[in-house]
């Protein structure tokens, strides 16, 4: 599963940046990425430096304000966990937030952007911290191989095309309010979280 606009309503690395002023930068540079003007390591590494000196305690404490979950989150969580199947929330955003709704929702695995650490507060990092532009990926074929679990046996869920490696890895994919053309690249498209509860349910995926 994604992130940002996925699982939540607002582009938290946005918010987060907010803890130092940054807020409106950061925004702007991913309308940038967007737009096309900027390479997406490049802006998502520009932004998380704004970060410096940023702790785990100011995180947790400017998302305790607001976690801007979508409609039917939580119960999609609690479904996924009554039926012992494995989450992976896969985004560019920071460990550290991450690990906030890993604990929030009972996500089983994260994978996200790996900040440089001195005790809790982030130092920084660069693009050669991260694998490749498919890191995403990579990090979710590794999570599966380990788990000796099949692609047939997965579904993945986005709203962007950022998205689109997983959506054509996985057996099923699953649009959230699809952004730039990218519903035409998957199986379902959904409004909100509910309805991913109901057809996981219905349609008997993963079981």
């Amino acid at each position: 599963m994604d992130f940002d606009g996925t699982l939540v309503n607002k582009d938290i690395l946005d918010i987060v940046c907010g803890i130092v002023g940054k807020e409106d930068e950061s925004r702007k540079i991913n309308e940038e990425f967007h737009a096309g003007k900027r390479q997406g390591l490049d802006a998502l590494v520009e932004r998380i430096n704004f970060l410096k000196g940023v702790t785990n305690h100011d995180i947790k404490k400017k998302l305790d304000e607001n976690t801007y979950l979508e409609k039917g989150v939580k119960e999609l969580f609690e479904f996924l966990s009554e039926n012992k199947i494995l989450s992976i929330l896969a985004s560019g955003n920071i460990l550290p937030v991450l690990e906030y709704y890993k604990n929030l929702l009972n996500i089983t695995y994260i994978i996200g952007s790996s900040p440089k650490m001195i005790s809790d507060s982030i130092v920084g990092i660069s693009t050669s911290d991260f694998p490749g532009k498919d890191f995403k990926l990579v990090g979710v074929k590794k999570i599966l191989t380990n788990l000796n679990i099949k692609k047939e046996e997965t579904i993945a869920i986005g709203d962007s095309p950022a998205d689109i490696q997983l959506f054509e890895f996985a057996e099923k994919s699953i649009a959230i309010n699809p952004k730039e053309g990218i519903e035409r690249k998957v199986d379902f498209v959904v409004k909100d979280m509910t309805e991913v509860t109901e057809i996981i349910r219905k349609t008997n995926l993963l079981y």
